[in-house]
């Protein structure tokens, strides 16, 4: 008996694109499943095949070849009728070592360039040939060139960039080195919006007290910077562009560095709300400072992130929480690095923790009294809040 023809079944795209957002928001089997929805039906590769390039993972070397095969095919190659490199919002190349080369990348980033929005640059393959296609991803908002280890001059870099009106978010690669700056240099714009940068490389033979920082700058990052001794820190926050600046991580990975460095801090930079340090080089000193500090900081996040070396806090918790009683007065939340969490140390969070969850808890009750005469219901603060207390990272 012949067999009868399988009828296909129809389903309402709306039914097609709710279990194609479905298998999307599973990150584990994300490529596998939605490269099967494309095989599936004309119908169903129309609706996977945006979130299948959406974010492509290409770290290992057979899938970026496989990737780049497709989005920049060779002369003679069959092309694909769609505009697969336009679907591409996200590329992430930071998992790549010796897959690529610095022409290969270059044309890659020429073919996603339309709707690129986040980009993390490879370790090798990533050079000054780069910059032209760069300058053109006019929709890419955060740019991560910490990896790359080809020296790309300081101005070239910035020029590339500066036309990149909605980038907000930029880490300049551990290779940058800013021997000079001269005025034709300064009068380069850093892009119009960027707003978080974080900052690498040598620049020792630079003034950074007069250094033209992004104007609309509100979180600056110090990572991987060889130059970064107790002048050089001073001279760079005595900055008077930084004055207002919310957001300051000194990390561990700079060298250099010495607990005067952090006491100064809060001194040249009275503005912040966030500030992130490594933990074992801060002393009771810096509380010191702190609690002679008036009016209090608005500091409301204290940090103490990865040490330098295998290390162990070395400030007091009684000096933590007496600055917290005076410049520290505003604090909501500190964290600690998981480097740090042996038992002893852990029962001296609590400690911490019950500190301000105690404070908030007596402003909770005032700012009730006082919403109850404006005839709000809900305070400002409540114990629940999880940005209050102790974290870890």
């Amino acid at each position: 008996m012949p067999l009868m023809p399988s009828r296909q079944i129809y389903l309402p795209t709306e039914i097609v694109v709710e279990i194609i957002t479905y298998a999307a928001a599973d990150e584990g089997h994300r490529q596998a499943t939605l490269y099967a929805c494309c095989l599936v039906s004309r119908q169903w590769y129309s609706v996977a095949i945006p979130y299948l390039y959406e974010k492509p993972r290409v770290s290992a070397g057979t899938a970026f070849k496989n990737f780049t095969d497709t989005i920049c095919p060779t002369i003679g190659a069959r092309k694909n009728k769609i505009q697969l490199g336009s679907l591409v919002h996200k590329l992430d190349l930071s998992g790549l070592v010796y897959h690529s080369s610095n022409s290969l990348t270059a044309r890659l980033l020429g073919r996603v360039k339309e709707n690129l929005e986040i980009f993390l640059a490879p370790r090798i393959s990533f050079a000054i040939n780069s910059l032209p296609a760069l300058s053109k991803c006019t929709s890419i908002r955060h740019l991560d060139l910490s990896l790359v280890g080809d020296p790309i001059p300081f101005p070239d870099l910035k020029k590339a960039i500066s036309k990149l009106r909605r980038l907000t978010t930029l880490r300049l690669p551990r290779s940058t080195s800013i021997t000079t700056y001269d005025d034709a240099a300064a009068t380069i714009e850093w892009p119009p919006n960027l707003q978080r940068l974080q900052f690498s490389g040598h620049y020792r033979s630079i003034p950074m007290s007069s250094f033209p920082w992004p104007r609309t700058m509100t979180t600056l990052t110090l990572k991987n910077c060889a130059d970064l001794s107790m002048s050089s820190l001073g001279s760079l926050m005595s900055n008077p562009q930084l004055a207002n600046l919310k957001r300051f991580t000194v990390s561990a990975s700079n060298r250099n560095l010495q607990p005067e460095s952090i006491n100064a801090i809060p001194v040249f930079l009275p503005e912040l709300a966030s500030l992130s340090i490594p933990g074992d080089l801060v002393n009771d000193s810096f509380f010191d400072i702190l609690s002679h500090m008036h009016p209090p900081l608005p500091l409301e996040d204290l940090e103490f992130g990865f040490p330098s070396l295998d290390a162990n806090i070395t400030f007091s918790t009684s000096s933590l929480i007496t600055a917290m009683e005076y410049g520290l007065a505003n604090l909501r939340s500190v964290g600690f690095s998981e480097l740090f969490c042996t038992n002893q140390r852990i029962l001296e969070d609590t400690e911490i923790d019950d500190f301000i969850h105690s404070r908030f808890s007596k402003k909770e009750r005032r700012n009730s009294k006082s919403s109850f005469k404006n005839g709000v219901e809900k305070s400002d603060y409540t114990d629940d809040d999880d940005t209050i207390g102790v974290y870890y990272i």
